[in-house]
């Protein structure tokens, strides 16, 4: 009683059992044996005034149960209870402990081997839409200066490599063309929808090609020497396009474009001074741009 007593002071639930008529060892095993819903059950084998006697410990704290003999001490039969109950207690809280441990091992285990995929790294992360922004310049193979343009662009990603871009560039600055009978200033504005191929998904840079078609617009406002009188003209042309260049990626929202492409108009504008043509516009025209993109 003194033994269950003290477990039950260590926070264990102890309940008392009949061993029935048989006090040998063997029917004291099979009356442990047969006890069931239970984490461990402890038995006095002999005559704890007597040497020989032995305290079993049938121990299912674990996956396998298992059965644990210590000898009875003699030489202190006054304390005799609260030792057994203490080298009890030791042994079932060491079970315990070893039990989480393994646990704890076991899911460990099942997490690694049911962890989810891997996120891809940073350089396969990409929106499927981007607005682009930037300056471009447009300078006609001839003898007219270049202009400076704002460039404007949205481009939707179709796939890991194809692509599709609207291309707005305009309000830019106005190339002025002098002759000896007076002289002429330039607007230009080009508008291009595209599809494009980009290579290597994945890497921070990558190679783009492009091709579009579109239309040119043209405004000139020319001053002619006396006698000769300036007009005022607006054109529209249907335009041809394509270019390489390289995207470069900052970060998972940012990239840097930089492309390089020819324009062609059908049919090219022409500027004139009286019956002479003094410059052809976008037959062709080089288009040179640097953007950054925004990925939404």
């Amino acid at each position: 009683m003194r033994i269950r007593e003290e477990l039950a002071s260590g926070g264990f639930e102890v309940s008392l059992v009949d061993p029935g008529p048989g006090r040998n060892p063997t029917s004291t095993a099979a009356t442990m044996q047969s006890q069931e819903g239970v984490v461990a059950v402890v038995a006095l084998v002999g005559d704890p005034e007597r040497l020989g006697a032995e305290l079993w410990i049938l121990d299912r704290i674990g996956v396998v149960a298992q059965v644990r003999r210590l000898p009875v001490p003699a030489e202190d039969i006054d304390h005799l209870p609260e030792v057994l109950a203490i080298r009890t207690m030791e042994i079932l809280n060491a079970s315990t402990l070893q039990a989480l441990l393994e646990a704890t091992r076991a899911r460990q285990a099942v997490s690694a081997v049911a962890a989810p995929k891997a996120r891809p790294a940073i350089s396969e992360l990409r929106s499927a839409v981007g607005l682009e922004a930037g300056i471009s310049i447009l300078e006609s193979v001839g003898d007219l200066e270049p202009a400076a343009l704002p460039l404007a662009r949205v481009r939707a990603w179709f796939g890991d490599k194809t692509f599709a871009r609207l291309t707005l560039a305009g309000l830019g600055t106005r190339p002025r063309f002098a002759s000896s009978i007076g002289s002429a200033s330039i607007a230009q504005s080009v508008g291009l929808a595209e599809v494009g191929l980009a290579l290597c998904p994945g890497a921070r840079f990558r190679p783009t090609f492009t091709l579009g078609a579109g239309a040119l617009y043209v405004h000139s406002e020319g001053q002619g020497s006396w006698p000769y009188a300036g007009l005022r003209q607006t054109r529209w042309a249907a335009a041809l396009g394509g270019g390489l260049g390289v995207l470069a990626r900052v970060d998972t929202r940012v990239s840097v474009a930089f492309e390089i492409g020819a324009v062609i108009a059908v049919p090219h504008p022409v500027v004139r001074f009286y019956d002479v043509e003094s410059a052809t516009l976008a037959f062709p025209a080089i288009l040179a741009s640097l953007t950054m993109v925004t990925w939404l």
